[in-house]
């Protein structure tokens, strides 16, 4: 049976730790969304892998697929080929990044000024578009040597963006031949011989960039509908959709976040929890777990079991809040697709909750922490599948079903 690992917040819910661990019997791990702006970390036996292209999987050897939906940037590619040791496919059918995105990606957010959203200036955004517009190469485009590439270079000098690629282009297509091919078609191999594989996104539900906060959010489709159009596939492909939650919410960059928490608490959960951007080094703004965007994140990608992750640091804080509703201009809401139109005005009404301050994780899953764990199945209607207390494989809870 194939698995879909999806973020239901706003990134960095520790989906790279989730796929690391339920990838050990599948053959393949694929990206289907995204480009480096994303930054998975995963933890073995003390070594840490961050990776921005390549999924999850690598930590553990497994194949690596690059769907047809992912922005791939042949120079951060390559870097991270050179730390892994399994079989690597990328889709031809795949945009690249070039230099001139990254340049308009800069230009723009200097542009927006107070209103910048915050981008890793990775080039993702204009990559995407200039794909829209039919201008941007795909991978089988720079290995066949025969783009277009004067159209691109018309539009960017518009922009007062100019420079030679070739020297790129070479490099792009010493990166990319011999390791491209079809995604779907090898994914069907897999699922045929019997193998299983895990379908890994990346940022989270809430920066979709149709169905989440926009224009805050990032440029690709998160949700798990998506991964049979980044495949070429059925809808049947998807499997079981596992939704990774933090057992309290980050956010990086700009944009609405009624459960943000500021302040010392907020300065003192960031340092336990690490809350410093994967790609970036940004340090995370922190928020309380907020059931009001769970709810729609888990109905939209169809998510039957979630995995929560970084429970230990809860453990060491004396305080926990959840939130059930928010206030808008005086009116309670608790449907998250209603708030979306103001959600820059919407407050989170804030509940005390049993603190987990000092729990003993060695005695499983009792007490304060069993409370939360069932909390959030009654909230969300889902299993609690995985719960995660620390960045090694072994810290992790799974409960039978």
């Amino acid at each position: 049976m194939n698995f879909s690992v999806i973020g239901l917040q706003w990134g960095d819910e520790g989906k790279g730790k989730i796929v690391d661990y339920i990838s050990g019997n599948c053959a393949a791990v694929v990206r289907f969304n995204g480009g480096s702006n994303a930054g998975h970390t995963v933890v073995k036996d003390g070594k840490k892998y961050v990776f921005h292209l390549l999924p999850s999987g690598a930590a553990r050897g497994k194949e690596m697929i690059l769907a047809s939906g992912v922005a791939v940037d042949p120079i951060i590619l390559s870097e991270e080929i050179g730390k892994v040791s399994g079989k690597i496919l990328i889709d031809s059918r795949c945009s690249v990044v070039t230099p001139y995105d990254k340049k308009l990606d800069e230009i723009i957010e200097e542009k927006r000024g107070s209103l910048a959203l915050g981008t890793t200036r990775r080039g993702i955004g204009p990559s995407y578009a200039m794909r829209a517009l039919r201008l941007e190469p795909r991978v089988c485009d720079i290995l066949a040597n025969d783009f277009n590439f004067e159209a691109l270079a018309t539009f960017y000098d518009m922009m007062h963006i100019n420079g030679n690629l070739q020297e790129w282009i070479e490099y792009s297509r010493n990166v990319l031949k011999g390791i491209e091919g079809d995604s779907g078609a090898r994914v069907v191999e897999l699922n045929e011989k019997g193998e299983e594989v895990v379908f890994e996104g990346s940022q989270g539900s809430l920066l979709d960039i149709m169905h989440g906060s926009y224009p805050y959010v990032t440029s690709s489709h998160t949700l798990s509908t998506y991964i049979p159009l980044s495949l070429g596939l059925s809808k049947d492909i998807i499997g079981d959709t596992i939704g990774v939650m933090k057992c309290y919410a980050t956010r990086v960059g700009s944009g609405p976040f009624p459960s943000e928490e500021k302040g010392v608490l907020a300065e003192e959960i960031r340092r336990i929890g690490n809350e410093y951007g994967a790609t970036t080094g940004r340090a995370r703004r922190i928020g309380w777990l907020d059931f009001v965007s769970l709810k729609y994140a888990v109905r939209m990608n169809g998510v039957k079991e979630v995995a929560i992750t970084k429970v230990d640091v809860l453990s060491k804080i004396r305080q926990l809040k959840i939130c059930r509703s928010y206030s808008v201009d005086g009116e309670e809401i608790s449907d998250f697709f209603k708030a979306i139109p103001r959600l820059d005005d919407a407050k989170a009404e804030l509940e005390e909750m049993d603190s987990l301050h000092g729990y003993d994780f060695s005695i499983g899953m009792k007490g304060a922490l069993k409370k939360l764990i069932e909390l959030i199945e009654e909230e969300l209607k889902v299993s609690v599948r995985l719960v995660s207390y620390g960045e090694e494989r072994s810290e992790t809870f799974e409960l039978s079903r």
